[in-house]
């Protein structure tokens, strides 16, 4: 079969498994048992590489299949890692049946961060990998061992969350040299149990770029959005969500990070009011971070004073402090500026309640 120019392709050859796509790159997969986090992060010179190399599933592990990949190595490798096969065991589940084992690469890492990865020798040069607990990265056609190593290296060292580590570690491969190719797509994927934005799903950060002159700047641009926009109502609500289902511990445990992060977030971005908005109404909720609540809920009306919705998170914030007459003047101000909002009356009438409930004591 002559050899095909393009770096990502499907191949035709009848002898080839119809999953079968040429995808070389370097990957990483890690854990962070704290938080129970499980995530893939990758790049190559290959179009859309996020939708061949990474998979995850919370509470069961993480995989990345490259080189001559096969795709179905990703769900086959998920229901081994949920039967109860070990990492190592995984690997030679499929490579040992795989006709074309000898020109793949794959890495597997279980529940409890247990990792192995596998690299073929027809996969082309350099090409090889890492495994260690909670931390696997792998690659090939890569500009030397160098790569691999100095991905592992950047992981251990930085600190912060799991995807601001796998990030850490793609752009120190890159700066190692990389894909002797070049770049072009890039992706990041972190899964969670119920951290999806509906509090249902697993997949708590899913990005990717398929196709970009510097797809590393542009996944981090893509995260610095998340993070902003979406992470505070991701984490926000599900410590909710587990004080409501009463693990009172893992929920103090991811408050204690949530606002951590949320302090970080607001020092990076002072000027944002949607942001502080959202941290002070996610605190709130959860009733643990009521002062941080009250302080980035001023922040964001001194910036919006007009925004009806930062008024309504001041109001609900007090009424959460207990500060009840203020909330209640703050929400009346606002249900008749905007008689046509039901949620201003709603909340107009929790707060009247709560003002004319008998105190305990």
């Amino acid at each position: 079969m002559p050899r095909i120019s393009f770096p990502c392709f499907i191949i035709y050859n009848p002898s080839m498994s119809p999953d079968s796509i040429l995808c070389s790159t370097y990957s990483i997969l890690g854990y962070d048992p704290h938080l129970q986090e499980w995530g893939v992060a990758v790049q190559s010179k290959a179009f859309a590489v996020g939708a061949i190399v990474p998979w995850a599933q919370a509470g069961v592990g993480a995989i990345a299949t490259q080189a001559w990949t096969n795709k179905s190595f990703g769900p086959r490798g998920m229901s081994l890692l949920k039967r109860g096969y070990d990492p190592r065991q995984v690997i030679e589940q499929l490579i040992g049946k795989d006709k074309l084992g000898a020109a793949r690469q794959l890495a597997v890492m279980d529940r409890q961060g247990r990792a192995a990865n596998y690299t073929g020798n027809q996969c082309l040069a350099w090409a090889g990998g890492i495994a260690e607990p909670y931390v696997c990265v792998q690659g090939n056609i890569l500009a030397g061992e160098r790569v691999v190593k100095q991905m592992l290296a950047a992981f251990r060292k930085t600190q912060g969350k799991l995807a601001v580590r796998l990030l850490a570690a793609l752009d120190a491969a890159q700066r190692a040299g990389g894909d002797t190719r070049g770049q072009q797509s890039a992706a990041l994927r972190v899964v969670r149990e119920k951290s999806d934005l509906d509090g249902i799903g697993d997949v708590y950060i899913d990005l990717r770029v398929d196709d970009h002159a510097a797809p590393l700047t542009e996944l981090r641009r893509l995260y610095e959005i998340w993070e902003r926009e979406l992470y505070p109502f991701v984490e926000g609500n599900r410590v909710v969500a587990l004080r409501r289902e009463k693990k009172y511990a893992r929920a103090q445990k991811l408050h204690r990070d949530f606002s951590a992060n949320a302090e970080r977030l607001a020092r990076k971005y002072p000027r944002d009011a949607q942001l502080l908005n959202g941290l002070a109404w996610q605190l709130a909720q959860s009733g643990l971070g009521l002062d941080a609540a009250y302080k980035y809920a001023r922040r964001a009306a001194a910036l919006e004073p007009s925004n009806p919705d930062i008024r309504d998170t001041l109001a609900e914030v007090l009424y959460r402090r207990g500060e009840i007459a203020r909330a209640i003047e703050i929400e009346r101000a606002l249900a008749a500026q905007y008689p046509e909002r039901d949620d201003l009356e709603k909340q107009l009438a929790k707060f009247s309640r709560a003002a004319s409930a008998p105190r305990r004591g």
